[in-house]
Order: C-alpha cells, then structure tokens, then sequence
C-alpha cells in the first residue's frame, strides 16, 4: 500500500496546480490520473504534422491566475488580433478597437457593419470595466447573458453579428443564458489582454505546472474505484493511503464516486482541416451569427506557423451541435464553409466530439463552491467555479491553501 499526505484525484490544471501549491510547502503528494497522460480537457495532438488542440482553447493574458501561477513567457504565446471578423451574409468585416488600433479608423468609417452609436458605447463600457475588480463584478445583480446584453442597447447588428456570437462560443452556450457577471468578467479579460495559444499547443499549461512533480508522484492509467474512509482503491490494484484527498476530477467522475447531483453541460464539436493551396493569413477570430451550424473558425497556423508543415494550412472549426445538429450538415462541412468563399479544397484532419466541454453556469458569485467538501475531503476543478482555465487554475490553488491549513501548516 502506497501512503502520501495528499492523495489528488485527475491531473488536469486544478489538480496539478493543487500539487504545484502543496510541493512547494514540502507537503507530499500523489496524483491517480485514469488517462495515459496529464492535462484533462487541455490536450494537444499532433496528427500528420498538424498540431490540434482538444476544441478550441485559448488563453487570456489577463486571467488573474496567469501571472500567479504561470511563467506565460516560457509558453511562447502568440496572439490573436484583437477584435473579430464578421459574417453579414455575404462577406467578412472587420471589426476591431480602434483606440488600440488606430489605423482601422478610416476602414471603419468606409466599411461600417457596427455604428458609430455602438464603438462610442462600447469604449464607455471598456471604460466601466477597467475600473471595477474582479469582486466588484461578482457583487453586480445577476441575470442572463442574454438579458445584459439586451439590457446595453446595441444596435441589432452589433449584438447579432458580433457579442452575441462571441459569448455563445465563449460560453458553448447558444441561449446565452450563462450568468451575466462571467460574461462581464470575460469582456475585461478580453479588453485588458491578449488572447493567446501556446506555441506547443495548449497541452503546454499542464506540462509547465506539471515540472515540479517527479514520475513517482503521478499514478496514470488508474482509476479510482472506491473510497473508504482514507483509503482509496483504483481499477490496477493500487491501494493508495491518504490523510486528505483532493478530488480534482471532471464533475463526471466526482459524481460517480460521491454521488454528487446531476450538472447540465455545455456540448461542442471541434474539426479541423487541411488546406494544400494559400489561404487567408488573418489571425483574426472569424464569426458566424447567421443561422449557420458553425460558430467561428480560424487560421491556426496564421497564428502559429509550427502547427502545420510548411506550405500547408490549419484551420479550425468550432460548432455548437445545439445550434444545429443535423446529420447533413456533419457529413458536409466542407460545403458549408464555401458560403464564405473558402473555395480552396480543404481536407478533413480530425474532429473533436467534447460532450461535457463546459458547465451550465446560470449564476456565478466569483468564489469556490466548498459545499461538498468534509473534513479530509477536498474538491476542486473548473465546475467549483467558472469553466474555464482561470476557474481550473484558481480552484486548484485555493483548494490547496485549505489543505495546507487543515494540515497546520503556514500558507506563506
């Protein structure tokens, strides 16, 4: 029987930040990881010299806990632009901050898909933003998406062609109806930084988190079968004794082994393709809020050349199946990108099919969700407060400073 002070269940970021938090106070640990490898949902594949990540992940600079647990310039990001190109129904407009981006002033005025009433507004809603904290913003009454959004008065482009569409990719959420203080919360981040993908995929994060670990300290292909009192017994044999356990699964397997109530989750499907013949070079988020299946693509090696042989292309496609869900639509992607003028022959790479992608979130209060947690029982993960990395890395690293406390120890 292996014996450790600390016993974390899943590797993804909210366990492996647990482990990075409670290493650095000399508190021994273990992480029990079902899969052959560590990062949860923050996978990358390389396919035949294609480097796809698991869905379409990003990173935001201006996460809190970026600068708090990651050393962002050894991840070599490479940025988005900033802003977004949208669909009209016939072609793509750019739209963009022309505060940061003085330049797009004069295509702006010439090619405008957004009024002037809509820049001015959201200026004074950057303007709001910049000066609340995070807090501030948790503290705000609650509501829908939706509803905050209608509540903004933006003209019936602005919303339907861009920040409605944006936050349902954000969210995986096609009725907007996530809580209103994330959607805010999201728009600060997104004005305040940049947003990013890792050189070497977003399967980078739980890799640099993971470099205080030794291969001892990390149990994969186990999968934890049963709890009793302290000892926990995985699916090898392995019987694992604990003074706490950190339960950092997907809400999935929490709920298997604690019988945890039911959670709705959000669906997404992820392709990717190949494209042998130039193609657009915009590093630009590409919208859809037309009745379309497909919510957004991109160039992914515009932004990152390394993610594709040289010559070649990578362009992602991200789909809410809420949306649409047909069975032609699936077997014909390709034709449906051709309405915006892709005509270059694209061939498919893989897919991704994320049924648990992100948790229904209807309300959010910006803290952890303890009301699982017992006296050597710990849990924490993205679905304890916000589906995302922020949520994943801030969970892990409070979770961890209540262990360290329950174990009497100073959380300097």
């Amino acid at each position: 029987m292996k014996e450790t002070q600390v016993a974390i269940i899943g590797a993804g970021l909210a366990g492996l930040s647990v482990a990075k938090k409670l290493i650095s106070k000399n508190i021994n640990v273990l992480l029990i990881e079902k899969s052959n490898c560590i990062g949860g949902k923050q996978k990358t594949s390389l396919i035949n010299g294609y480097q796809c990540d698991h869905g379409f992940q990003i990173l935001l600079s201006a996460y809190p806990e970026v600068a708090q647990q990651l050393d962002l310039k050894q991840l070599k990001p490479l940025r988005f632009n900033a802003g977004a190109k949208l669909w009209d129904n016939h072609s793509f407009k750019t739209l963009g901050d022309p505060i940061s981006s003085p330049w797009l002033l004069p295509y702006l005025m010439y090619h405008p898909i957004v009024s002037w009433k809509d820049l001015l507004k959201l200026f004074k809603l950057k303007c709001y933003l910049s000066g609340m904290q995070s807090a501030d913003i948790f503290a705000l009454p609650n509501q829908t998406t939706y509803n905050a959004i209608n509540d903004l008065k933006f003209s019936e482009a602005c919303e339907n062609l861009f920040i409605k569409p944006f936050f349902k990719g954000v969210f995986l959420d096609e009725r907007l109806e996530t809580s209103s203080r994330l959607f805010l919360f999201y728009w600060k981040c997104f004005l305040e930084g940049h947003a990013l993908i890792p050189q070497e995929g977003i399967a980078a994060i739980p890799k640099q988190l993971s470099e205080t670990l030794n291969p001892e300290q990390i149990l994969l292909n186990n999968t934890v079968e049963t709890i009793d009192q302290n000892i926990i017994t995985t699916n090898q044999g392995e019987r694992i004794k604990a003074d706490i356990i950190c339960c950092a699964s997907d809400y999935q397997g929490a709920s298997k082994l604690f019988n945890l109530p039911q959670k709705h989750f959000h669906h997404v499907k992820t392709f990717y393709f190949e494209a042998r013949e130039p193609l657009f070079k915009s590093k630009y988020l590409y919208l859809d809020g037309t009745s379309s299946p497909i919510n957004n693509f991109h160039n992914v090696s515009a932004i990152n050349p390394q993610a594709a042989p040289k010559g070649k292309t990578l362009l992602s496609v991200t789909t809410l199946p809420s949306k649409s869900n047909t069975e032609a639509y699936e077997k014909n992607i390709i034709a449906a990108l051709k309405k915006y003028n892709i005509n270059v022959p694209l061939k498919p790479i893989t897919h991704f099919d994320i049924k648990h992608a992100l948790p229904h979130q209807e309300i959010s209060y910006g803290v952890l969700n303890t009301q699982f947690n017992t006296k050597n029982i710990f849990f924490c993960g993205d679905w304890t407060i916000q589906g995302s990395i922020q949520g994943a890395l801030y969970s892990g690293r409070t979770t961890a400073e209540q262990i360290i406390k329950t174990l009497g120890i100073t959380a300097s």
